[in-house]
């Protein structure tokens, strides 16, 4: 019986790898011994331990929202709401900086409950 094997070279790395592929019983040449498996010889084949594992926990990243820089208080010549207008600011911000300011009588002239008026046109 003729036993059939393949050798196959690679190179990884500069480095050659040889590696043979054959039947599954081992050749015997004549006159030699017959190869004796560990456990014919009463030695319990290693055991092989798979380490568990390893759980990486990443922090998720943080975002931080820069709130808008409030608006510097106008020049004695112009009302908030002008100054607001005249620095390119739509209504709804002029809406938010009049709560912000607690609702100051000051900004809303006709009393109707929405300010800067003048200054934006009718807005009700």
């Amino acid at each position: 019986m003729a036993v059939l094997t393949v050798a196959v070279a690679a190179t990884f790395t500069g480095m050659a790898v040889l590696g043979l592929a054959a039947c599954a019983q081992p050749a015997s040449v004549p006159g030699s011994a017959v190869p004796v498996t560990t456990s014919e010889a009463g030695i319990p084949p290693p055991t092989t331990t798979v380490p568990p594992p390893v759980t990486v926990f990443v922090t998720p990243p943080v975002t931080v929202t820069v709130p808008e820089p409030a608006p510097v208080r106008p020049k004695l010549a112009q009302t908030p709401c002008q100054w607001l207008k005249a620095n390119g600011y739509s209504y709804e911000f002029a809406l938010l900086s009049w709560a912000d300011e607690g609702f100051p009588a000051t900004w809303d002239a006709d009393r109707d409950g929405y300010p800067c008026e003048q200054s934006y046109g009718n807005q009700n």
